[in-house]
């Protein structure tokens, strides 16, 4: 019969435990390390996503101001021209239904 003499096997497995401690404790400050990193890459892909954005948001509204801009100087213009023109409109749309058909009527 065969005895199991438990001071040997803790003489011999005694001296390993650090090792796999220290192993065990790299393995997780690693896999932390990892995730830090790949949320830090995430952050830094959402931030440069975000200032892209943000700039072609600029983009767009410089360009919306300046049609604005384009059409305040169209309209008075178009203003400008119908005073010298004789019998356009003043305001308003140029098909006016209402005022056609008061126009006919009192005809």
């Amino acid at each position: 019969m065969v005895t199991i003499n438990w001071k040997d096997i803790l003489s011999k497995a005694l001296p390993l435990l650090p090792t796999l401690l220290m192993y065990w404790a790299s393995y997780h400050l690693s896999l932390e390390k990892n995730a830090q990193e790949k949320k830090r890459d995430e952050f830094d892909r959402l931030n440069a996503e975000n200032t892209r954005l943000y700039e072609e948001l600029d983009h767009y509204r410089r360009l919306v101001a300046a049609k604005e801009r384009e059409i305040v100087k169209l309209q008075k213009e178009i203003a400008e021209m119908r005073k010298s023109t004789t019998g356009a409109p003043m305001t308003g749309a140029l098909f006016d239904e209402e005022r056609k058909k008061t126009e006919n009527d009192s005809n």
